[in-house]
């Protein structure tokens, strides 16, 4: 018995996901929770420090933008690993939004605006989630998925070299960031390069011998101890440095609506990038572990945590591909993490913000390269080159484009040869003609079983795919094609020169006129005006030929559409068949009373 559909999860969870696992939390979950919590937050505090500097705004911004959004993904969001936050991706197209509208503002005015920037994002998505409009990852094909994410891995990671040898690399893509690491070789530092190394050297001891121990937490607590007691940071070790606590005051303020418009466009930049690298993130995470993630509530969380992040008076957040990568491989389960998090960061506001100050940024370096070492495996692509080509090409087109041109145009040209990919299979569908198994009534395709023969003057012609513009051109000259050919008189050799098309190889034995064509339309489940008049000039030509043809196994909503259309009069409705072998006895007992009556 086929299993039906999954059900679907009553509305209450549907539109706040967390009613659905938090009743279910099992308390043996909650020490792996707490352990990832602590291995997140030591992550993600020198992260949103490092990328606010980005941002274009001070270092303690960085924090006010995680704790709401942490904790609005973790109620909303369907991904039990997602975390939320700021990232470097976001946080270059912010400053490039911002920056040319408060050019002569000041400082204030560009806080202002990157804090309405974030808002403005999130409200997009929200609404354009209740629109259902999250379909636009529809067109993230599984493919582009795994390129984008192996390319943002290896973006992300050389991005954290700069810190093992202690320059700051310029430029936003993987290849600029290399450019500059290259050209800094002479600036480079032994120090970071030592601290990095063994930070390094440490997690991989810890993860391959103590996997209960949560080895980012302990790398960042030794590292930290390490750099304050020998006074590192005097030596030219880069540190986190100090960082201003307490809670945030009120900065939107100047905002006009005129600045709204000029953000709008910005913002749906923004609220385009974050949500597709965020949902890339989510739905890979959820196919390995085999779950589901909705497009449209992803799309509504993302907003609300952007809501959340402004409020805060934060700067736009999205899915942390570092960060969800650390809290899952630290033994996370749950949102709980997130928000532990969230109350982890708002006490580092209110308290904590000093436990950072001698954190090395090597050994942030060290944990981020390591969180993302899953994630640079190229077995995904190998599998793609030796199964489909097209796939590949699609994946490392994903990739090459993260690499080399960043994360946007990286996505924009998967999801634009994914559009191409899939007019071009949808404009090429397979076509057949078929024939009678000599010992029964089956019908099928002469290549896959060259036994089957042809009726004499009969062509039985399927057309596996839609009857629209980009095929019904093809579908009518193929069929023209079949008639001119004719068929062989013995019935025993195809007119088909192979799956991707039948057209008829050159005749090479005696044939004679075609005198019916039989379509079975099996395999065509739609079907537009452009193709409409095609087979009505089809149909007219083949009349006029005194060639008779006949139809076999509509689905309802083309018939329906054929019948509105005029189609099903014009071809008559007892030439329309449910099988394919009606359509065929018709025909042989028409041939029958001609012969008698000759």
């Amino acid at each position: 018995m086929l299993a039906g559909p999954p059900e679907r999860p009553p509305r209450l969870q549907r539109l706040l996901p967390a009613a659905g696992w938090l009743p279910r939390y099992r308390r043996a979950w909650l020490t792996g929770d707490i352990l990832a919590a602590l291995t997140v937050w030591a992550l993600l505090v020198p992260e949103a420090l490092a990328y606010a500097g980005i941002a274009g705004v001070p270092p303690q911004y960085g924090l006010y933008a995680a704790p709401l959004a942490l904790i609005a993904y973790a109620l909303f969001g369907g991904s039990r690993h997602l975390m939320v936050g700021p990232t470097s991706t976001v946080a270059i197209v912010s400053a490039a939004v911002v920056a040319p509208l408060a050019a002569s503002g000041g400082d204030q005015r560009y806080l202002a605006l990157t804090i309405a920037l974030a808002l403005l994002t999130g409200a997009i998505l929200v609404l354009a989630g209740l629109a259902r409009l999250g379909l636009v990852a529809k067109f993230l094909a599984k493919p582009v998925l795994d390129g984008f994410i192996i390319g943002l891995s290896y973006t992300i990671a050389i991005g954290q070299v700069g810190k093992f040898v202690g320059v700051h690399l310029s430029g936003d893509t993987a290849l600029q960031k290399t450019v500059s690491l290259l050209g800094q070789a002479g600036a480079w530092s032994w120090l970071p390069l030592v601290v990095g190394a063994g930070s390094l050297v440490l997690l991989l001891v810890i993860e391959r011998y103590l996997q209960k121990v949560p080895a980012a937490l302990v790398a960042v607590v030794l590292a930290t101890l390490l750099a304050s007691l020998l006074g590192l940071a005097d030596h030219g070790l880069a540190v986190v440095g100090h960082v201003p606590g307490g809670l945030p005051g009120w900065q939107l303020t100047g905002v006009t609506l005129e600045d709204i418009y000029h953000l709008l466009p910005g913002a749906m930049a923004v609220a385009l990038v974050g949500y597709i690298e965020s949902f890339a993130v989510a739905k890979a995470e959820a196919a390995r572990l085999g779950y589901e993630v909705d497009a449209n509530q992803e799309m509504v969380a993302s907003g609300l945590a952007n809501l959340g992040a402004g409020l805060m008076q934060g700067f736009a957040v999205n899915g942390s591909l570092s960060k969800s990568a650390a809290g899952e491989a630290a033994g996370g389960k749950t949102q709980v993490v997130a928000l532990l998090c969230a109350v982890l960061a708002l006490a580092t506001l209110l308290f904590l913000t000093g436990l950072f100050t001698y954190l090395p940024e090597a050994t942030l370096g060290a944990i981020v390269i390591m969180a993302l070492r899953k994630y640079y495996s190229l077995a995904s692509l190998k599998r793609l080159y030796r199964v489909r080509r097209a796939d590949f090409a699609l994946s490392a087109s994903a990739l090459v484009g993260v690499l080399l041109f960043g994360v946007l145009p990286g996505v924009v040209i998967g999801v634009v040869l994914s559009l191409a990919l899939l007019i071009l299979r949808e404009s090429s569908p397979n076509s057949a003609v078929l024939g009678r198994r000599p010992d029964g009534d089956e019908f099928a395709d002469l290549v896959t079983h060259p036994d089957y023969t042809v009726i004499p003057g009969l062509i039985i012609y399927r057309f596996d795919g839609p009857l629209v513009f980009p095929t019904a051109d093809r579908f009518a000259d193929e069929v023209r094609a079949l008639v001119r050919a004719g068929t062989p008189v013995a019935g025993t050799s195809a007119p088909s020169s192979g799956n991707e098309t039948a057209a008829p190889k050159p005749a090479t034995g005696p044939r004679e006129p075609v005198r019916a064509v039989v379509l079975d339309l099996e395999a065509t489940a739609d079907m537009d005006t452009t193709a409409a008049d095609q087979l009505a000039d089809l149909v007219t030509g083949l009349r006029k030929a005194g060639i008779r043809i006949m139809l076999a196994r509509l689905h309802a909503p083309v018939r329906d559409f054929m019948e509105k259309d005029g189609l099903v009069a014009m071809v008559g409705a007892a030439e329309i068949y449910p099988r394919v072998l009606d359509a065929v006895r018709s025909y042989e007992a028409s041939a029958v009373t001609v012969t008698g009556s000759a």
